[in-house]
């Protein structure tokens, strides 16, 4: 207990710390909110990093007249702009000023919880050989209703490829393991959290599952980068796919990227883009040279494009 309590005293004086990095497109009319949740935060030091992606709203001003209320609050607050499209580019840039041990992204329209950044850093110091802690979110959709995101330390790569566990919301990280596996991949301008997630994930970090009450709401939003479907725009999440392949390799996972491939097929047919499913369902099973895994592909294909839901979970004891 005296360890602890000298440990936490270490953190509270600055000799570790955290930074709350956020890409900020086109949110004025938002931000406010996830940013009165950040400046609402018990914890101290705290670090924000502010990165206007190149808006043509009044993001921008927005976010400057916050920085002297958060001053005042103790909180030190950078505000950055990028002008490469995408939020991997503008979280790269945040990144690149990051001086404290941990790091935290956010996205620019969800909430935190008043005591969300000390549950995170009082995971790290219960589990000082953490590299990853994370936590559930509630997702909050555009018709009203909720539901949990379960983080879980068990099964950490599929769940990341297949549930989006590694999800920019659901975790904090020491900020040299995102900077040795290269940060955001900057030419992944959907599922990049994932992309990046299976990069973290191949180092075998320790990784810890806080539990306790939901701290995080994650906001869904009419304007979404990424589109409210799958077939909106579907060369981005098949890039990334082609990306993710690269970070899982051996045989075992080039089963898992190709039931992800065709998981994205059936929901394109779900969607009514016959032609985009079509398409992809036969690169999908051109990719995948094994009968058996190409039968419950075929199986996984036709029970999403009905409709069904959880076919990863329903599949995963046989992968």
């Amino acid at each position: 207990m005296k360890a602890e309590k000298e440990a936490l005293t270490d953190i509270q004086h600055g000799k570790e710390g955290i930074t709350i990095v956020v890409p900020v497109y086109n949110r004025a009319e938002v931000v406010g909110k996830t940013l009165e949740s950040i400046l609402r935060q018990t914890w101290r030091p705290l670090s924000v990093v502010l990165v206007d992606n190149n808006s043509t709203d009044t993001t921008a001003e927005v976010l400057r007249a916050w920085v002297p209320e958060a001053e005042k609050a103790g909180i030190d607050v950078k505000v950055l702009s990028e002008e490469r499209e995408g939020a991997s580019a503008a979280r790269n840039r945040g990144l690149r000023e990051v001086t404290t041990e941990y790091v935290m992204f956010f996205d620019s329209d969800d909430i935190m919880a008043p005591e969300h950044v000390e549950r995170a850093m009082k995971g790290f110091l219960t589990h000082p050989d953490a590299e990853i802690v994370g936590w559930t979110t509630e997702r909050i959709f555009l018709d009203g209703h909720r539901r949990r995101l379960v983080f879980s330390d068990r099964n950490v790569k599929w769940r990341c490829l297949f549930n989006g566990m590694m999800a920019t919301q659901r975790y904090a990280a020491r900020t040299e393991l995102v900077r040795r596996v290269g940060g955001w991949n900057e030419s992944s301008l959907a599922w990049d959290d994932i992309e990046l997630g299976t990069r973290l994930l191949a180092q075998n970090p320790k990784v810890v599952a806080l539990k306790g009450p939901v701290t995080v709401e994650v906001v869904a939003q009419e304007c979404s980068i990424t589109g409210l479907r799958f077939s909106e725009s579907p060369e981005r999440r098949e890039h990334t796919i082609e990306l993710i392949e690269k970070n899982m390799p051996g045989r075992r996972y080039r089963h898992w990227v190709n039931l992800r491939r065709m998981l994205l097929a059936g929901c394109y047919a779900r969607e009514g883009a016959m032609e985009d499913a079509r398409r992809f369902r036969a690169y999908a099973l051109a990719k995948e040279r094994c009968p058996f895994y190409r039968l419950l592909m075929r199986m996984a294909y036709h029970y999403t494009a009905a409709g069904g839901r959880g076919a990863a979970l329903i599949l995963r004891p046989l992968y």
